[in-house]
């Protein structure tokens, strides 16, 4: 193939990988939380040595870097959005880089990052800007595991340490640095890899002590948790659809391809297994073994469903798949790529109008608070479908002169509200028990961020009118465009037309 046709090839696919990552995502669910810590938040180093997760996690360095970045581009999802771009980049580039430290495989390195890189399931998960948690834990690992096996021991350790103190998944990454050693040097003796791995054991010893005196205990969230079957569920369709993602295909039709595609992977390394004694010199055996030890602490999270979860054993999964994909011809390659893209590029369009219609509803709630505040009202209650529609709102200038008092309500159980500073008690009777998040509060600087009741146990919009006599109830309506407006429909809710109804 020509060179010139090979380079517009890979500006093509850099377009379709790179633009979405400006076009189809903004602020939404848990990043207005972290937003509400840039803002409020004094000192963003206060996230390493005091609790500012509620008692459910111990992850300073993505809050520093949120910090960071909220302070300097404050409503700027573009800037995130090329935060998250640059970290899922990097993240296919450290895998190349790793394959090509034990494998000395060019090919094989190249198609395991574009593998990783077009797939639609990572994309999901670069597309949420709280996310970063994940990214930023995957690019450590990746790069830690890269020193262990140049032999740059200490460097490895403080990576590791970036890696820790982004996610406690990281824990695992002695384990897999062991594992990626006796990939590397298949005659590696024990003594030897305990030795290389020992200063990362160290490291996560360290995490684990920081967070439990963080944290005054193991941490972790007051949510039910499903039971270990609902979980080994969950890990195996997570893992089904790690590469095709469910939002082109459906839920169920990526669950049968993406099981055809583990069929093919898991007969083609038995078959590799088979011929080469013992078993564990086969290099798929090992990574299926790196994947085993990715989704391991996946079982300490209540509810392992979403793409954030899957990020890092994707790369693993890639790296498998291109293991397999080498003794093909380079066209099959390419179709598989392409097939990829095509997929991410059907998620990609299906997200763009959910993404608009998001933003058209949030900045029409802006502007009905906006106009409410100004008449002199300080309470609203929104039927607009955004999870943590009090923080998205406090995140407008508009709004601030009477934040001091401002309440909004939504129509999203277990959303987070900042209590207002001058009705301090307020919101007691909203408030979820046992209570989100399980210290009671997030605390930002001189912020409370609770959080609300729990879908079937929320007030009905009687009980919050006999509450908040004053409220105005706010209702967004289409308009042609693609527009949304906000209309006051508090006389309307006075007549007792909908306050029977359950919110």
């Amino acid at each position: 193939m020509p060179w010139p046709a090979v380079a517009g090839a890979a500006a093509a696919l850099a377009v379709l990988v790179c633009a979405p990552f400006f076009a189809v995502t903004t602020f939404i669910g848990d990043d207005h939380l972290f937003l509400a810590f840039a803002r409020y938040a004094p000192n963003p180093l206060v996230a390493f040595v005091r609790d500012q997760h509620g008692g459910e996690f111990y992850r300073p360095l993505p809050m520093c870097l949120w910090w960071l970045l909220g302070r300097l581009a404050p409503r700027t999802p573009a800037a995130f959005a090329a935060l998250s771009l640059g970290l899922h980049a990097l993240a296919a580039a450290l895998l190349a880089r790793l394959i090509l430290l034990i494998r000395a495989d060019r090919r094989v390195a190249v198609t395991a990052a574009l593998l990783f890189f077009v797939a639609p399931l990572p994309r999901e998960a670069a597309y949420w800007f709280a996310a970063s948690t994940d990214l930023l834990a995957t690019v450590f690992v990746l790069a830690a595991l890269g020193e262990v096996v140049r032999g740059r021991t200490w460097r490895a350790a403080l990576l590791a340490a970036g890696a820790c103190w982004s996610k406690e998944t990281a824990v695992v990454l002695p384990l897999l640095a062991a594992v990626v050693l006796a990939m590397r040097a298949r005659q590696a003796r024990p003594r030897d890899i305990a030795r290389r791995a020992l200063p990362l054991l160290a490291v996560a010893g360290a995490y684990g002590l920081a967070r439990t005196l963080v944290l005054h205990g193991l941490g972790g969230s007051g949510d039910l948790a499903a039971a270990p079957a609902a979980k080994l569920v969950q890990v195996t369709a997570g893992l089904l659809h790690v590469m095709t993602g469910t939002q082109t295909l459906g839920a169920v039709p990526a669950l049968l391809i993406g099981l055809l595609g583990w069929l093919l992977l898991l007969g083609a390394t038995a078959r590799e297994a088979w011929r080469a004694r013992p078993v564990l010199a086969t290099g798929a055996v090992l990574i299926l073994a790196l994947i085993a030890l990715a989704v391991a602490p996946l079982f300490g999270a209540p509810w392992i469903v979403g793409a954030r979860y899957f990020y890092f054993p994707a790369a693993l999964v890639a790296w498998l798949g291109a293991e397999r994909l080498r003794p093909f011809r380079l066209p099959a390659t390419v179709g598989v790529l392409g097939a990829l893209a095509g997929l991410a590029l059907g998620q990609d369009l299906a997200r763009r109008p959910e993404i608009a219609s998001y933003e058209a509803r949030l900045d029409a709630a802006r502007r009905g608070v906006a106009s409410g505040l100004g008449e002199g009202f300080d309470t609203f209650h929104l039927d607009a479908g955004i999870k943590d529609l009090d923080l998205a709102i406090k995140e407008d200038p508009r709004v601030r002169g009477g934040e001091d008092r401002l309440l909004v309500l939504g129509d999203v159980p277990a959303s987070f509200v900042v209590v207002p500073p001058a009705r301090p008690q307020a919101v007691d009777f909203l408030r979820a028990r046992p209570p989100l998040p399980p210290s009671g509060a997030y605390r930002f600087g001189d912020q409370r961020i609770v959080g609300l009741a729990r879908q079937g146990d929320d007030p009905t919009l009687a009980e919050v009118s006999a509450h908040f006599p004053r409220i105005r109830y706010i209702r967004l309506r289409a308009a042609p465009g693609g527009r949304v407006i906000a209309r006051d429909v508090t006389e309307t809710m006075d007549q007792g037309d909908e306050a029977d109804d359950g919110d």
